[in-house]
C-alpha cells in the first residue's frame, strides 16, 4: 500500500473496537501485515475451505458469507457491512481454513490482516483478548438466535423481524426503509424463497402496514408491524 492507503488503513483499524487499546506502535506493526483488496459485485474474497491466513476489516461495500448446502443450494449465514470484522474467529481454530464462502455483493474495499500477527500482538494485550472474546461471544449469541428463528418461527415472523431491525430505534410512521441487498440474497438469509419474501411483502402492503416501491419499503404503521407477529 502508499502512503494514503495505509493512513486510511490505519484510520479504519482505530476506529474498530477490536483494535481500540492497541498502542501506536502496535497499531503501526498491525498495518504492516494488512493487505487491501478491492473486488467487484460476484468476485469472492475466499472460498469454503480455502486455507486463512487472514481475517478481514470491511471499509466500504457489502459482502455476503455463504455456505453450500448438500443438496447445492447457497445459503447466506451472514451480510457483511462496512465496519465490521470477518473470520477472526478462524483464528483461534485447530483448522485454520475458511468455514464459509466470502463473495461480494457491492464494490467492496477490504482490509485484510495477517491473523499471526494479530496473534503476537494478543499475546502482550489482554484488553484486546477480553474485547475479542467478547466480539465471539456477541456472534455466538445472534447465531443461536438464528438457529432459534430458522427452526422454531415461520417464514412471515422472520420477514417481520428482519423489517424490525432495519428501523433506527426512533422510527416513527413513514420511516423509509431501503433495502441495498438484494432480495434474493435477503431471502436466502432469512430462509425462504424468493417469491415467499415477495408474497408476505405483498400482504403487508395489502394490508396498509407498508408501501413498496422498488427497493424502497415505507413502513406506514411501525405499531401494527411490530404488533403482526
Amino acid at each position: 500500500m502508499d502512503e494514503l492507503q495505509r493512513s486510511l488503513a490505519l484510520a479504519a483499524i482505530k476506529r474498530h473496537y477490536l483494535f481500540a487499546t492497541l498502542s501506536d506502535a502496535e497499531l503501526a506493526r498491525l498495518v504492516d501485515s494488512v493487505r487491501l483488496y478491492e473486488l467487484g459485485p460476484e468476485e469472492f474474497l475466499f472460498r469454503q475451505d480455502d486455507e486463512a491466513e487472514r481475517f478481514f476489516l470491511l471499509a466500504d461495500g457489502q459482502i455476503k458469507l455463504c455456505k453450500n448446502a448438500p443438496d447445492g443450494n447457497e445459503k447466506v449465514v451472514e451480510i457483511i457491512t462496512p465496519g465490521q470484522t470477518i473470520a477472526e474467529a478462524v483464528m483461534f481454530m485447530q483448522r485454520h481454513r475458511f468455514p464459509v464462502s466470502g463473495q461480494i455483493i457491492k464494490a467492496s474495499r477490504i482490509y485484510g490482516i495477517h491473523c499471526n500477527t494479530y496473534m503476537e500482538i494478543l499475546k502482550d494485550n489482554m484488553d484486546s483478548c477480553i474485547r475479542i472474546l467478547g466480539d465471539l461471544s456477541m456472534r455466538l449469541h445472534a447465531r443461536l438466535n438464528d438457529v432459534v428463528n430458522l427452526t422454531q418461527q415461520n417464514a412471515t415472523f422472520r420477514v417481520l423481524r428482519f423489517l424490525m431491525n432495519q428501523l433506527p430505534h426512533d422510527a416513527v410512521d413513514g420511516t423509509v426503509i431501503y433495502l441495498n441487498t438484494p432480495k434474493q440474497v435477503i431471502a436466502s438469509r432469512l430462509s425462504v424463497k424468493p417469491e415467499t419474501l415477495s408474497r408476505i411483502m405483498s400482504s403487508l402492503a395489502q394490508q396498509g402496514i407498508i408501501e413498496v416501491k422498488g427497493r424502497e419499503i415505507c413502513v406506514k404503521d411501525i405499531a401494527r408491524l411490530c404488533q403482526y407477529e
